[in-house]
Order: structure tokens, then sequence, then C-alpha cells
């Protein structure tokens, strides 16, 4: 029997392949205790794994069981969990520096995210007129949500590429997208925006259907180097540092929830991935398989912060903001709470 590109062999194979892993632990989600976590999404790819959670049972696992909270940006899904809406938030690390300049509670638990697989995308009908980012000056932008108080992550990586093309953020217009690849589509279909600071796999499939061009890949190793910090951590769990003081079993327990997700990822192929993640749509599907074949560092294998990339990410961050004080004082070491997480080089 086929539907929707996906057999039901394969879906079997992938609950039997989840159920081998976490039967010891199988329970009621009426008998646990709940942990929230406000996430961009739905259908964020870098964040696949938070979906996984409660599919793969890590979080019964681990005694309790995971609420997803999906929202429209990093900045919203930080002040949902400042505003004490949700335990915890998944952003991006740069994300969370801007917002730990007007909040100092934020603090970073563990690594989610491994290789940032960003891509400017620009509208078909500016192939020829828009050689390079330089060409962008005067045009409009589009970023995952915006905020002038907190910025996201590909709002921060657009202003990183804007100064280093010479040309100053005020001199284009940003607008918000959301995270969905019906929006990006839509806006760059109908020239709503010139450009998209999109993410794989969302990108190559608005190329492979002529909506866009990438001028701009992260993924690239050669593009990559050229940009200050582009090997920055692309996105971590997060928590409120004075509630993690009052209750630390509970950070404790959402970040072995983390790494049991991500060693689970580690440990079995792209295609029991996706069918675990019940990506029914084709094309999805055949966009999300291809980008995790192609960048299997795309996730953190076991949640651990790694010191180079923590590095990377303030060069990054300071480079982004070089007309912040502010955030050229801030040091990402300030909002790293490793003690549950762990440590590499």
């Amino acid at each position: 029997m086929q539907g929707n590109g996906v057999t039901s062999k394969t879906m079997i194979k992938a609950l039997v392949v989840a159920m081998a892993c976490f039967w010891p632990f199988v329970a009621t989600s009426e008998a646990l205790p709940a942990i929230t976590l406000s996430v961009p999404g739905p259908g964020a790819a870098n964040f696949l794994p938070l979906a996984l959670i409660s599919k793969i049972g890590a979080d019964r696992a681990e005694g309790v069981q995971v609420k997803l909270q999906y929202v429209s940006g990093g900045g919203v899904a930080a002040q949902e969990m400042l505003s004490n809406n949700t335990d915890f938030a998944a952003i991006g690390l740069s994300a969370a520096m801007s917002v730990r300049l007007k909040d100092s509670r934020i603090v970073a638990l563990a690594a989610i995210n491994d290789l940032p697989l960003y891509v400017l995308l620009v509208r078909s009908g500016l192939q020829g007129k828009v050689n390079s980012v330089a060409d962008l000056k005067g045009r409009v932008i589009g970023v995952h949500s915006f905020s002038i108080t907190s910025k996201t992550n590909s709002h921060i990586v657009i202003e990183l590429l804007l100064r280093n093309a010479g040309v100053t953020p005020d001199s284009v217009r940003f607008v918000p997208v959301g995270k969905r690849w019906s929006s990006e589509a839509a806006m760059l279909a109908d020239g709503t925006a010139d450009a998209v600071m999109g993410d794989e796999p969302q990108a190559s499939r608005a190329v492979a259907d002529k909506i866009a061009f990438p001028l701009v890949h992260l993924g690239d190793p050669q593009t990559a180097s050229a940009i200050p910090g582009a090997a920055f951590l692309r996105g971590a769990l997060f928590g409120r540092e004075d509630r993690i003081e009052q209750d630390p079993k509970k950070a404790e327990t959402m970040v072995r929830v983390i790494r049991r997700t991500l060693e689970w990822i580690a440990s079995h192929t792209p295609e029991e991935v996706v069918d675990m993640a019940g990506i029914e749509d084709p094309a999805e599907r055949k966009f999300m398989l291809a980008t995790m074949r192609k960048y299997p560092r795309q996730y953190s294998r076991d949640a651990k912060f790694s010191t180079r990339q923590l590095q990377e990410t303030e060069i990054f961050f300071h480079k982004s903001q070089a007309d912040n004080s502010a955030a050229q004082a801030l040091k990402v070491e300030s909002m790293i709470v490793d003690r549950w997480a762990g440590r590499k080089p």
C-alpha cells in the first residue's frame, strides 16, 4: 500500500525501531509531569529533533512529557520562556545573545544544531540584476521575524553579510516571513520580498521550483571561510537562570531528553529519521532527506557545547553588531550553563 510517498512497511519499521528503544519506558502521558518548550515552527528543519522527542519516547524515558509550543520566530520563543509561559525555549545562540542585552536571565543549556545551513535566496526575477550582496542595497529582505529589540538568527546573519559587502543594514528594508515554506515561497514569488534569508531544506526547494536562486550558502565551506564566525552554533536549548536555580532537576531532565533525542538521530539513517518525523508531503520529504544526506553535521550528536563553536558565535555576533557597544562587550561564556550538557574542544 502506497500513501503520500511513504510505504506502510516503512512506517511500521520506524515504529518498531522506536518501540525497541523505549518500550521499557512507555507510560501514559497523563501520568507524567509536563515540561513546556517554545520553538519556532512548525516545520523548521533545524529544530526537527524537538518534534521527534515525543515520537521516539525520549521524554517518557526521562519520566516527563515534553509539550511543544510553536511560535513565529526565535524572539517570540525567548519571550514566551522569559515570561514564564513555557519552561524552556529553543532558538539560535546569536539571537539569544541579542535577547540577553535586554534580559540577563536567559542562559544556554545544550547544543541542538551543529552546522548552520542559512541560504540567502534572491527571487528569480532579479537574476542578472543581483549578482552580489552589495546589489541588495535599497531592496526588501525577508527574515524569519522582525523586532528592533531582539533579532533572530536570520536577521543577524543578513546584517553581517551586508556589512561585509559594505552595505549598512539601514539601507535595506526588513520584513518578517515566518518559518513556514509557504510564506517564504509566496513572498519571493509575488515580489513582496526581493530576497529571503532562508534555511535548508526550504532553500533547495525554492531553487528547484525556480522561485529563487542562491546568493550565499553558509553550508558551503569555501563561502563560510570568508565570513567571520560563520561556524557559529546554530541553535540551542535555553532557560531562565532564576528558575533553573529554583528547580535544577527540571533543567537537567530537559537536557537529558535533548541528548537522548540527538543520540537517536545520530544512530539512525536519514530515512528512518524522516519516517519517524511523519513527514508526509512528498516534496518536503524529498528535500529533507537530501539535506540530511548532504549535511550529516546539521544536528549535534551529543548536545555538548563546543568551545571553538562558542568562540565562532561570539565573533559572528560582534561582527554583525559593529555599531552596538553593549553587544561588543557581551561575552558568550557569560550565558553558558554546561553543567549537564558538557563541553568539548
